[in-house]
This record gives C-alpha cells, sequence and structure tokens, in this order.
C-alpha cells in the first residue's frame, strides 16, 4: 500500500497506534463498522486495523436529513456475547455490527457510511425532476429492476411523479436507444447480469424475482425482516461502500 501525505489521526476504537491513510486497490474489512471497502483506508500496519476514510474522520455528533428530529450519536456495538438484541441499519436494513450513528429517543440506527448518501440527486431516465433520497409509506415499483420499493423501505424517489428507484439500482447502467424521431434516449437495461464491477472488483446486486432469461434465483440478499414486522430489502454490505463512492465520485465530475 503506498501512504498518502495526510497527518495521522487517533480513533477512538484503536488508542494506542496513530493510523496514517493508505491507498491500495485491494478490498478489506473497515475494523470501525464492519463493512467491506477498497481502496483507501486508515490503517496501522503493526495491528493489521483499517478504517474506512469516512470512518476514521466522522464526527462523534452528527446532524443528518435521514433523521432530521435529533442528532445522531456515534457508538460502538458490543461484542456478540453481550449483546441482548441485533440491529439493523434503518437506511439499508443491513445488519450492524460496529461503529454506527443512534438516536436512543427514537431507536434510529444508521451506519456511518449510509449517512454519507446525498439528499438528493438527478438520474437519466427522469432528468426532469431531482431525486430525493425517502423512505415513503406507499409500496411503488422500481422503474430500473421492476421489483418492489416495500413500503417503509428507503429508496431515491420523485414524489410529484412518482418515480422510484432501489438505492442499489442507482448503480444500474441504463441503455441508449433511439425513437422513430431518431431522438436519443435512456431506457432500463433489457438484460441484468448479476455480477457488476467496481474498480476492477467484482459485486452483485441482490436481484430477486425478475423474469429475464439471463436472471439468478432470488438471492439471499434481498428481503429481511425489519424489527417493525415489515419485510424490506437488505442491499449488502458492498454495495452500500460501492454505493456511496460510486456516487459522491459521480457528483464530485458533475456526472
Amino acid at each position: 500500500m503506498a501512504p498518502i501525505h495526510k497527518n495521522p489521526i487517533q480513533h477512538l476504537i484503536h488508542p494506542n497506534h496513530s493510523l496514517t491513510l493508505f491507498d491500495s486497490n485491494t478490498k478489506y474489512v473497515c475494523d470501525g463498522c464492519k463493512i467491506l471497502g477498497i481502496g483507501k483506508r486508515y490503517n496501522c500496519s503493526e495491528c493489521d486495523f483499517d478504517l474506512h476514510e469516512y470512518c476514521g474522520t466522522c464526527p462523534m455528533n452528527l446532524s443528518s436529513f435521514l433523521h432530521p428530529f435529533h442528532s445522531l450519536k456515534l457508538v460502538t456495538r458490543m461484542p456478540h456475547g453481550n449483546r441482548q438484541l441485533d440491529r439493523v441499519c434503518n437506511i439499508c436494513c443491513d445488519s450492524i455490527e460496529g461503529l454506527f450513528y443512534r438516536c436512543e429517543l427514537c431507536e434510529f440506527d444508521v451506519h456511518p457510511l449510509c449517512t454519507q448518501l446525498p439528499q438528493t440527486l438527478r438520474h437519466v431516465l427522469h432528468q426532469v425532476h431531482p431525486l430525493r433520497l425517502l423512505s415513503s409509506s406507499e409500496s411503488k415499483t422500481c422503474v430500473i429492476c421492476k421489483e418492489a420499493c416495500n413500503a417503509s423501505s428507503w429508496r431515491y424517489r420523485c414524489a410529484l411523479c412518482e418515480f422510484d428507484i432501489h438505492m442499489e439500482c442507482m448503480l444500474i447502467q441504463c441503455e441508449k436507444e433511439k425513437t422513430w424521431l431518431g431522438i436519443s434516449k435512456y431506457v432500463p437495461p433489457s438484460t441484468f447480469p448479476r455480477t457488476q464491477y467496481f474498480a476492477g472488483h467484482a459485486y452483485e446486486i441482490p436481484y430477486s424475482n425478475h423474469n429475464h432469461n439471463d436472471m439468478p434465483h432470488p438471492h439471499p440478499h434481498c428481503p429481511v425482516q425489519s424489527d417493525h414486522g415489515r419485510t424490506r430489502r437488505r442491499i449488502g454490505k458492498i454495495i452500500i461502500f460501492i454505493l456511496v463512492k460510486a456516487i459522491t465520485t459521480a457528483l464530485i465530475l458533475g456526472m
């Protein structure tokens, strides 16, 4: 790994040694939030300890549009043997295993990485209005994969046009086609291969019930049961990281 010339940091969950920012095009598991990562990370070479860039510098208290009612506090999960119950992220529905933000009053929990998802985005399939990341009480259909955006699940949405896209389906590349007038427009992809690639690394999008010929059988990361008894779609921890990186990179590049 190549060190990046930034000042080393100290972190509350690794107090004995400082952490240096390194860049390497390899996978790792963040020792803070326990979510996979690729590329840059804060590292203690002496202990083989890694943190996502954001997990290394995220604030102890956070105000977020994801939970505008109260400030969120950075906390750490107890070891498995000391836990009284499991926790899942209210945004991506995947399990919480390490560092996370919490509102104790509302029992709202969220991965640090999930707080980095932008509130608004534009998409080539709906260029007339921005899409907002929100949780809806309505069950709608994702315009990309044609599967349900279940009630209470978070998605990118234009409420005015009732246009919904799963968070993970924002990673799917749409196709261009020409109308009978010769005008180019974007359309959802005609095929949905399970395997996608980011920075040369393969990952899988959790489709489930497509009727396309090349679709896989139901993926184990699709529905999970929420703590309120509703079935919601879990997107998978590698996709959380890739989603945040891909979207924020696109925003920086003005894509």
